[in-house]
């Protein structure tokens, strides 16, 4: 899922407020525009220098050069619920959009130990065309708060940062549906039950249950297996070798 290159900011018009959203039902709850979580001005990002060229959108982006790393300043950025937006006005009047599917982690952190700042770890390959791990590529992201270099302003962080957790669990991974299927395919009996599908493993033609060890089915059942209960009417002929079958009337409710 690669980023998406903006040649013009978004607007107000973009978007629908956090405040409206949670006002109002919806008339449908697809097409309508992104919900915006968060706004914030006068950023910074700091990307390695030598990752600038790793994707195209960021490329474009003008940066000064701060040892091993390139400063972009003066970005805005909107955190909604289709997407991480920045945008960066002057010079080139440049930003990307990236999928929250793409953002592998954020966290909050110390840069250079003391100002308050917002750490990404940002994949730039399609999740689905990646085949081998040696192929994934990843580029590292710090957002700094405005005035970082004189007197930092770090409450926008936390927003963000609570704002980025809201919408990334909007963008749930498809592969947690993994385990669940896992699962699901599990042996039959595997956790005691017994079933249509695995009775001739646990009893004989006659109905006689093997608990433990015997020879249709040499595991061990779980609790009650087997456990012949009497009806609640007192009639205690209802186990798998009841008798006077032909006497026994269909239960009604």
């Amino acid at each position: 899922m690669a980023f998406h290159l903006l040649s013009t900011a978004p607007t107000d018009e973009d978007y629908t407020p956090l405040a409206q959203h949670q006002e109002q039902t919806p008339l449908t709850f697809f097409g309508g525009r992104p919900i915006l979580y968060e706004r914030a001005s006068g950023l910074t990002l700091v990307v390695p220098k030598d990752k600038l060229d790793s994707d195209a959108a960021i490329a474009k982006f003008s940066f000064v050069e701060e040892g091993d790393n390139a400063l972009v300043k003066d970005v805005d950025m909107w955190v909604n619920s289709e997407n991480l937006a920045f945008f960066q006005s002057g010079p080139n009047s440049t930003g990307v959009a990236i999928p929250f599917p793409s953002i592998a982690l954020h966290a909050t952190m110390k840069w250079k130990d003391q100002i308050e700042a917002l750490y990404m770890n940002l994949s730039l390959n399609d999740a689905e065309q990646v085949n081998d791990e040696d192929d994934i590529l990843m580029l590292d992201i710090i957002v700094l708060p405005p005035k970082y270099d004189t007197v930092p302003e770090p409450e926008c962080i936390k927003a963000i940062y609570t704002a980025m957790n809201t919408c990334a669990d909007l963008h749930p991974d498809p592969n947690g549906s993994d385990v669940a299927e896992e699962e699901d395919m599990s042996a039959p009996g595997a956790t005691g039950w017994i079933t249509a599908e695995n009775m001739d493993q646990y009893a004989d033609e006659d109905g006689n249950f093997y608990i433990g060890g015997g020879e249709a089915g040499g595991e061990e059942l779980g609790p009650g297996a087997g456990t012949v209960r009497p009806r609640e009417d007192g009639d205690e002929t209802n186990g798998v070798n009841g008798v006077d079958h032909e006497q026994k009337h269909q239960r009604t409710n």
